[in-house]
């Protein structure tokens, strides 16, 4: 039981110092700066632009294994958001 009062007074003493505390200062930083220069002087130079008509896109397969043994999404599945949404992500889970 005597440890009560001392434990209210050094609780309160803390509150009193923390609160009591001067401002924070931001740290400032001791590396000097430099300035920034660019390293290639402007000069006209004409990129190479492509043809209108010659860009060619092909697909590729996924990135990724396929799993195997995973079974139709069906109608009766609950689902949010469009059914022709260029993504869809399909999770497994046990609901206990």
């Amino acid at each position: 039981m005597r440890k009560v009062p001392f434990l209210l007074a050094l609780g309160s003493l803390l509150v009193v110092m923390t609160g009591c505390r001067g401002e924070q200062t931001t740290p400032t930083s001791n590396v000097p700066t430099l300035a920034v220069t660019p390293t290639l002087p402007p000069s006209p130079v004409s990129w190479p632009t492509t043809a209108p008509g010659q860009a060619v896109c092909r697909t590729v397969p996924p990135i990724g294994a396929l799993v195997e043994g995973l079974p139709p999404v069906t109608a009766q599945d609950w689902s949010h958001g469009p059914a022709d949404a260029p993504v869809t992500l399909i999770e497994y889970a046990d609901f206990q």
